[in-house]
């Protein structure tokens, strides 16, 4: 099955032409009431665009934005509130616990999935839903539908700027232009993350990026990684560069560098360096492709899912299967909730 993991890493160019495509076809009805803040409520590969949307809409998106994870509401959620729920099969518990609650308060909700409960929810309740196509049970590895499908709901009830389009336009004839270099690069880094546990930082505006190549590492490569980020590291987790020494000694640091980092931050990656050099076994500078942190993002994504794949390869494992996932959900399903 990991063969099926590398048709989709693959395919992902033309997923973002595709997503690009339904998102600017959307049929969104307005707001009935003012906006004033937004909620999206996802988990795992379903979840994690809501994280890389809200950083990248940070300085244009006048409305705050809480990603939500779990079973329940902010009591703040009313009839201001625009909730995006994001789930790739239409069947995430808490998604839809949460999605019922935020129609209980009134809020505009708008469904993002590939079927399931949530489209059957969606249908009968008259909200807003982006139908995406459904492929295989695999959410982590479509990412591009439901990450660019929250940037056009966005732009799409006029939150923020109709030129982010512009910037999304951008990363799909990037990622288009990288095919002949990307897997080379993509191995290089696997190599280093072989047999090694990878601590990967940083700018806090790459944070959500980060953490989905530790998720692609966890799910495809079997494998453990840490993340944090830069300023916020510098306050705590540098101290424990230290112990244990033989640990440390196993594990690689890799940093993340974009054009869109702040400047104090580079300053402190550049300090922090020799720390990390006298104790690791490697420190790798991973510097982000392209003009725009959205047409970075849509590159990253695709040259950490191969690091992912590759690592699988050398780890020996099936990067498609997730039994110990399944089994969670086997095992929830038993228990009414």
């Amino acid at each position: 099955m990991s063969e099926l993991i590398r048709t989709l890493i693959e395919g992902y160019p033309a997923q973002v032409v595709q997503a690009i495509a339904l998102g600017k076809s959307q049929q969104l009805s307005a707001p009935a009431n003012e906006i004033r803040q937004v909620v999206i409520a996802g988990l795992g590969g379903s979840g994690i665009g809501g994280s890389i949307v809200k950083t990248l809409t940070a300085q244009t998106l006048p409305a705050p934005l809480e990603i939500l994870k779990s079973y329940d509401l902010p009591a703040w959620v009313g009839k201001h509130t625009l909730l995006l729920a994001s789930s790739h099969s239409g069947n995430t518990e808490e998604t839809l616990t949460v999605v019922q609650q935020a129609a209980q308060k009134g809020a505009k909700i708008v469904a993002i999935t590939t079927g399931g409960q949530l489209a059957d929810l969606a249908k009968s309740n008259g909200w807003d839903l982006v139908l995406m196509p459904f492929e295989k049970p695999c959410p982590r590895q479509f990412l591009a539908y439901s990450l660019i499908q929250q940037f056009y709901v966005l732009i799409n009830l006029g939150l923020v700027p109709a030129l982010l389009a512009a910037d999304i336009d951008e990363g799909a004839a990037l990622v288009h232009a990288s095919q002949s270099t990307i897997q080379e690069s993509a191995r290089e880094i696997a190599a280093k993350c072989t047999n090694r546990l990878p601590f990967i930082y940083a700018d806090e505006r790459l944070g959500a990026l980060a953490l989905r190549f530790q998720q692609q590492i966890n799910e495809n490569a079997k494998q453990m990684a840490h993340v944090n980020v830069f300023p916020e590291m510098n306050h705590n987790e540098l101290v424990g560069w230290r112990l244990p020494a033989q640990h440390l000694q196993q594990s690689v640091v890799i940093l993340l560098r974009s054009t869109h980092n702040h400047p104090r931050v580079d300053i402190r990656l550049a300090v922090c360096e020799p720390i990390f050099r006298k104790l690791t076994a490697d420190v790798v500078h991973l510097q982000l492709q392209g003009n725009s942190l959205v047409a970075q993002t849509l590159h990253f994504i695709q040259l950490t899912d191969w690091v992912s794949y590759f690592l699988a390869e050398i780890n020996g494992v099936d990067a498609y299967e997730i039994d110990v996932i399944n089994h969670l959900k086997k095992e929830l399903a038993k228990v009414a909730s």
